[in-house]
């Protein structure tokens, strides 16, 4: 009996923790998802870079959604080759998606195309939206099966 309060105590402190450990993890996991996005807006960015670098070297090939859309869904080894990136950017698990509770096979990929607007094109991520109209949270969080705390949830 004499132990009790320290009991109590103790108990009081491990239930706080647990409480505030739980929000914690909440805002670290949407946190990431964010990143995500902010990850994915940073590689549209440079692959747009590229592109235009390999169009100005390029004057033969006419810009086009389309020929954009051929050159990073089957030519990006000559933007690699050429310079233009050191790396594929197309169809890769951005940010911090590989450390969600996510099961390995249901990773989601930023898929990247050229959507043609007026006599241009705009680069939009299949995950992420475009860089002016990115995907709100909510959306992206439904695409990816968590919940609102960060949960995985395989019925969404």
């Amino acid at each position: 009996m004499k132990h009790l309060p320290l009991v109590l105590f103790v108990l009081m402190v491990l239930v706080a923790a647990a409480f505030g450990g739980s929000s914690r993890l909440k805002e670290i996991r949407l946190n990431r998802v964010k990143a995500t996005g902010v990850s994915c807006v940073a590689s549209m960015r440079v692959l747009e870079g590229a592109i235009e670098l390999y169009f100005d070297d390029h004057k033969e090939v006419e810009k086009t959604a389309e020929a954009v859309n051929d050159l990073i869904n089957t030519h990006m080894d000559e933007l690699i080759q050429g310079k233009y990136l050191r790396e594929s950017l197309q169809d890769q698990v951005q940010g911090y998606f590989h450390e969600l509770p996510l099961p390995k096979d249901a990773l989601p990929v930023c898929h990247i195309s050229a959507v043609a607007s007026g006599t241009d094109y705009t680069l939009e991520c299949s995950l992420h939206g475009s860089q002016e109209t990115p995907r709100p949270l909510d959306d992206l969080l439904r695409l990816v099966k968590l919940d609102v705390d960060g949960n995985y949830d395989s019925s969404r």
